[in-house]
């Protein structure tokens, strides 16, 4: 990986104190940044522009690659707005955008946090999809992939370089009921990329939106899902959020989120969960194979009541000591033993080792 020298960026410093939060967050977020062992432990949390910004105030080198992902960062966010006005202009009835370009607005520089592409909520979701067909999007990747999910296949529209994603629903853990969307459309408020009929959700929605959005991937274990977290909270009170949480059926969720955000940047009590298979946050490094494991064990405890936690757990449990299809057991064992030995090494590591999965889906080790 090539370094330029250290000398003025030619990604230009902004301060990173937000319209939103308070000083303290910042703080502790240099704090955090300082603390990262690495680019790559920058990139695996999605914190890399903000380590890159926090590099350029320290007067220390930064890389090629996180140069140009700067560059890269600040024109998508230049052509989200024209994105957005597209997509308006072509379809009928409420968007919703969720993620993405609204919670970049939290950011002094909405540059440092990066997005690919921008997640609408809408009511009629296969409607849209042919519209934005009709006035000229392309529709990207393989069909297959995006069947029965939560969104549809991503549309491009020729010469901008940002996707658009149209959701039926948001991301949600798959054994939480979800908000109803008529509530989530009726709450929308204008959002702040400025497009006139372009909404976003209220900031407590979309506080929680966030965390489920982040526990469907798999438990908070990005840095940056937890800056998000806490900058969208801190606009409501808690006690409305806890609220909200309880309504939705999410408590347990919400409460693990909002504790890991608060021991992170408002310097509260660190909850069990960084104690055990959240270590890699505050330490602002890559997950470990053990840790990855220990997550897909255990974290479940901190998301679902107890009764489901431990059908998930034994359900992750059934999955890893079965061979993948069309794998034997011995590959299994050997797959295992390799586990074992690379148990502290962090998993990005591992597998690149394993090599890519024979499927689509994600691969599960050992």
């Amino acid at each position: 990986m090539s370094v330029t020298e250290t000398r003025p960026s030619a990604v230009p410093v902004a301060p990173r104190t937000g319209p939103h939060g308070s000083p303290a967050v910042w703080e502790r977020l240099d704090a955090l940044l300082d603390r990262a062992p690495g680019e790559a432990a920058l990139r695996a949390h999605g914190v890399h522009l903000l380590g890159a910004q926090r590099r350029r105030e320290l007067g220390r080198p930064v890389s090629d690659e996180l140069e140009a992902d700067g560059w890269t960062a600040a024109i998508l966010t230049l052509v989200a707005p024209f994105v957005l006005e597209r997509v308006r202009e072509a379809c009928d009835g409420p968007l919703v955008l969720m993620k993405g370009p609204e919670v970049a607005a939290r950011y002094a520089d909405p540059a440092l946090r990066g997005f690919r592409d921008v997640d609408l909520l809408v009511p009629d979701a296969p409607a849209v999809q042919r519209q934005l067909v009709s006035a000229g999007f392309q529709p990207v990747g393989v069909p297959e992939k995006y069947a029965a999910i939560h969104h549809l296949r991503p549309l491009a529209y020729p010469g901008l370089p940002l996707l658009v994603e149209i959701h039926d629903r948001p991301k949600w853990p798959a054994r939480l009921r979800l908000p109803a969307k008529s509530e989530l459309l009726a709450s929308a408020v204008p959002a702040s990329v400025g497009v006139e009929g372009v909404d976003t959700l209220e900031p407590a929605r979309h506080a929680l939106v966030l965390a489920a959005h982040a526990c469907a991937h798999g438990p908070l274990t990005k840095l940056v899902h937890a800056l998000d977290i806490a900058l969208l909270a801190g606009e409501t009170p808690a006690d409305e959020l806890r609220a909200l949480a309880s309504w939705w059926g999410m408590e347990r969720l919400w409460r693990t989120s909002s504790s890991i955000a608060d021991a992170l940047f408002a310097d509260a009590r660190t909850p069990v969960a960084l104690r055990v298979w959240g270590r890699c946050l505050p330490a602002v490094r890559e997950r470990t194979v053990f840790e990855a494991h220990l997550e897909d064990w255990l974290a479940p405890f901190w998301v679902y009541p107890r009764g489901t936690a431990a059908r998930e757990t034994l359900a992750a449990l059934t999955q890893e000591v079965r061979p993948l299809d069309g794998e034997t057991w011995r590959d299994k064992l050997r797959r295992v033993g390799r586990a074992i030995r690379h148990a502290f090494e962090p998993l990005s590591d591992h597998r690149r080792e394993l090599g890519p999965p024979a499927d689509d889906h994600d691969r599960r080790e050992p």
